[in-house]
């Protein structure tokens, strides 16, 4: 069983998907049986202080063959989700998305997660927030999670922190787990010489090799849905002078897809010793 694409719709079809996996769920509540993503809510130090930021973390945990979506989820999918429940003055940003893996799926393929993943998050506290107090902070996590089956999940988390000054803050059990999450969340790219074609329905992204060296696997995640077909190979042909990485525009090209804009990842991320960054580079050419 596979949900409908989600690359092409819209705000209101969005919540109308939730909505309808939400009943599928209830109705078949056997297949909730198998823990395939256990969600949980960390800290990265062990309280809050006032009129300070703080960041939180939602961690999914996987199970083997599992896997949850990105932002832009690929083919088909929908993006984790988080509804916050927060004391009065406290602000919440959003997820700091690092960059996802291509999933193939049949003849689909995903932008998501597997193994264990920790989406950050970074909220504000109050400036008059009372010291040696407590605060509780509650979300509502939501995402997709899929195999050869896709299942809605959702869960109400909370975390209790103590509210002291700065100084008396140390780093929580699970900081160092924060820290490799920051390593993969990408940040603006300066590519030197980069310029974007299209013509027709191929897309060549051009520039010169970085400071890093000239990239052996490249891979593009778009951060604007309808603009990459995701199932498509992703060609790269790169020199000492040139990377060339050749993509395919989804169908019908959209009147408004005129800059490329996305992540890219190069030999495999951080992990395997490349690196990833976000770019945006104008789109030249046409054709039908």
């Amino acid at each position: 069983m596979r949900w409908a694409d989600r690359s092409r719709t819209g705000p209101g079809r969005f919540a109308l998907a939730w909505l309808l996996m939400t009943l599928a769920a209830a109705q078949a509540p056997a297949l909730q049986l198998a823990p395939a993503v256990t969600a949980s809510l960390w800290s990265e130090r062990d309280g809050v202080e006032p009129d300070r930021p703080f960041t939180l973390g939602l961690r999914l945990l996987h199970a083997p063959g599992w896997h949850s979506y990105w932002t832009v989820p690929g083919d088909s999918g929908l993006p984790t989700r988080l509804t916050w429940r927060l004391p009065a003055g406290f602000r919440a940003g959003p997820i700091q998305w690092p960059a996802p893996q291509r999933l193939p799926i049949g003849p689909l393929v995903d932008y998501g997660y597997e193994g264990d993943t920790l989406l950050l998050i970074e909220l504000q506290a109050p400036p008059d927030l009372p010291l040696d107090t407590q605060v509780q902070i509650g979300a509502r996590a939501q995402w997709l999670m899929c195999r050869d089956v896709c299942i809605p999940g959702e869960e109400n988390l909370a975390i209790t922190l103590p509210v002291r000054e700065g100084a008396a803050l140390i780093a929580s059990a699970h900081a160092r787990a924060f820290e490799r999450a920051r390593e993969h969340i990408p940040h603006e790219l300066k590519l030197m010489g980069a310029s974007a074609t299209r013509s027709g329905s191929r897309i060549t992204l051009a520039f010169a090799p970085p400071a890093a060296g000239t990239p052996s696997r490249l891979e593009f995640f778009p951060l604007e849905p309808g603009r990459i077909e995701a199932s498509a190979p992703q060609t790269l042909r790169a020199s000492a002078s040139t990377v060339l990485l050749e993509l395919t525009a989804a169908q019908p090209v959209a009147a408004d897809f005129r800059s490329l804009r996305g992540v890219l990842a190069a030999d495999g991320g951080p992990d395997a010793g490349g690196w990833v960054g976000t770019i945006e580079v104008p789109l030249s050419g046409a054709g039908p």
